[in-house]
């Protein structure tokens, strides 16, 4: 299989942007529960948090990049087989993937951008210590902080939620339905 997708399976571009995608954001979400639900010392936590910021940029960097790459390289088709039902709940699922992809590092940024520790203690958004990620807002906003907290908490449970899913069901085509849709994804036929 070639660079381009076809109307059969995915090129290797796709594939690699998803499976690089995939292994981040599940690195990410484990990375998010530890950082903050094992990890109870502020120090030990800073370069754990600059980690996740980085990645998180990364995630961000690619999902723009898959998005940009399925507008002028559409998409296999789906199989013939699946009910209409089945191909909305595909297309849906898939909606909810990049909404979430785009969702988690904006309101990541905007959460630590308004924190208040950026002034405490001099943090300043890093991506991997190579350039600093600008501030839209001034620092010290314990509100704005909150509410994008929430976003970005129950976003990750609305990415683990939908990726479950969208596993399960690339599962099902393969064990159940037993055609090429996870195939594809691994081998691109």
């Amino acid at each position: 299989m070639g660079l381009r997708n076809t109307t059969t399976g995915w090129g290797w571009l796709a594939r690699l942007l998803h499976w690089s995608i995939a292994g981040i954001i599940l690195f990410m979400l484990g990375l998010g529960y530890y950082m903050t639900e094992i990890v109870t010392d502020v120090f030990e936590q800073f370069p754990l948090f600059q980690a996740h910021k980085s990645w998180g940029f990364t995630v961000f960097i690619l999902a723009l990049i898959r998005i940009v790459w399925r507008l002028v390289n559409p998409a296999p088709a789906l199989p013939d087989h699946m009910s209409g039902p089945e191909r909305l709940a595909a297309h849906a699922g898939h909606l909810a993937l990049y909404g979430l992809m785009f969702a988690m590092p904006i309101s990541g940024w905007l959460m630590s951008s308004a924190s208040p520790l950026q002034d405490l203690y001099g943090i300043q958004n890093m991506v991997f210590d190579l350039f600093e990620m600008p501030d839209p807002f001034i620092p010290g906003d314990s509100d704005l902080e909150e509410l994008f907290s929430s976003i970005h908490y129950w976003c990750s449970w609305g990415l683990t939620l939908v990726l479950a899913a969208h596993v399960g069901a690339a599962l099902k085509h393969h064990f159940i339905n037993k055609d090429n849709v996870l195939r594809r994804m691994l081998k691109g036929d």
